[in-house]
């Protein structure tokens, strides 16, 4: 008889249960037999690392009762074959099987052994551990080195807070001004509040652009570093609009007479659109060559263009006014030609 459903009907299978039988019945002889003989089998006590352990209980939990079906049925038919099969004769094998588990294999050696596994496990685990921290730190180092040093120990340093700083607002960070202050630059919210930092600032970061220039002893910048000098002393004695006009000029020179007509790759104009040819810098000459972006922001007094208000290498050459003459500016201006400097000292050495 079938249901609808396609299922069988119990009621036509009275002596099958549905459910698989966890009941036993064995005599109360045949029971302590029974103990007596599995409590006569050594079974060693293997201490497991806690990962371990865990893993198997994750394991054993995965098992989901539709997995676990089978064996309950295959159990069911074990043990009422077992309850019926159990005899005296079943017992002493038990025993002699026992007794030869005890002569023939050493549960001790056993137990030793898969500590010493463990033990294995663990002691290579740590060992993971500490190569992922060597090499979490040695890739820190690495990318740090991309950095110039003054950007080198600020940490979490991401490229795109660079970017920010010496693309979008056109203020070096190459080898100047010192890490305190680039990375409170990096950090700003804003331009307006980085071009705070320029004007309360200015001292420490004349002090760190006159010690670039200084420093550098190659021959290819030996004509401009008197005149970055001279600037830094207008600067420090007050004359800003000085040091601003002067370093403008300065600006001018230095990059004509390092990239000659390629400079016209880097600057915007009528065939220039896109910053696509910086792509092709490194790391340290994209940082120390993206201030040329904004520096030659196209700008026409004959067009009737706004003057800018921050440092503008056009509006400074073509548009002499208290709206682009200013402390920040100049400070700005001085800092891209010490840093150009510093990079071209760099190339040549």
């Amino acid at each position: 008889m079938i249901d609808d459903d396609g299922a069988d009907d119990p009621a036509e299978h009275p002596d099958e249960d549905n459910e698989p039988d966890d009941h036993i019945e064995l005599t109360p002889e045949q029971a302590a037999n029974l103990r007596r003989v599995i409590s006569n089998i050594p079974m060693p006590e293997i201490m497991l690392p806690e990962s371990v352990r865990r893993s198997i209980a994750d394991a054993q939990r995965a098992l989901s009762s539709q997995n676990l079906k089978p064996l309950h049925e295959a159990q069911a038919v074990w043990r009422k074959q077992l309850s019926t099969s159990i005899t005296s004769d079943t017992l002493k094998s038990f025993e002699q099987i026992s007794e030869q588990l005890n002569k023939h294999i050493d549960f001790n050696g056993i137990a030793q052994s898969l500590e010493t596994v463990a033990k294995i496990n663990t002691t290579f685990a740590a060992q993971q551990t500490t190569l992922f921290k060597n090499l979490n730190s040695a890739i820190e180092a690495m990318r740090a080195g991309f950095y110039p040093s003054n950007l080198q120990s600020i940490e979490g340093l991401d490229f795109e807070d660079v970017d920010a700083v010496v693309m979008a607002d056109g203020i070096p960070l190459y080898g100047l001004p010192r890490t305190a202050t680039a990375e409170a630059l990096i950090r700003a919210e804003n331009t307006s509040k980085r071009r705070d930092i320029l004007d309360w600032r200015w001292e420490t970061i004349s002090a760190d652009c006159r010690e670039i220039v200084l420093s550098c002893s190659s021959k290819s910048v030996a004509p401009y570093a008197p005149f970055a000098v001279a600037a830094l002393d207008a600067l420090d004695a007050g004359h800003t609009d000085a040091a601003q006009a002067l370093a403008g000029s300065l600006v001018d020179t230095i990059v004509t007479g390092h990239f000659g007509s390629d400079r016209y790759k880097y600057t915007p104009n009528k065939k220039t659109k896109t910053t696509d040819a910086y792509d092709k810098f490194t790391v340290r000459e994209y940082i120390a060559f993206a201030p040329m972006w904004q520096t030659y922001q196209p700008f026409f007094v004959s067009n009737g263009d706004k003057v800018p208000i921050q440092f503008s290498r056009h509006a400074t050459a073509h548009a002499v006014s208290k709206h682009q003459y200013n402390r920040p500016n100049a400070v700005q201006a001085l800092m891209f030609v010490c840093s150009l400097l510093y990079r071209i000292s760099e190339e040549s050495d």
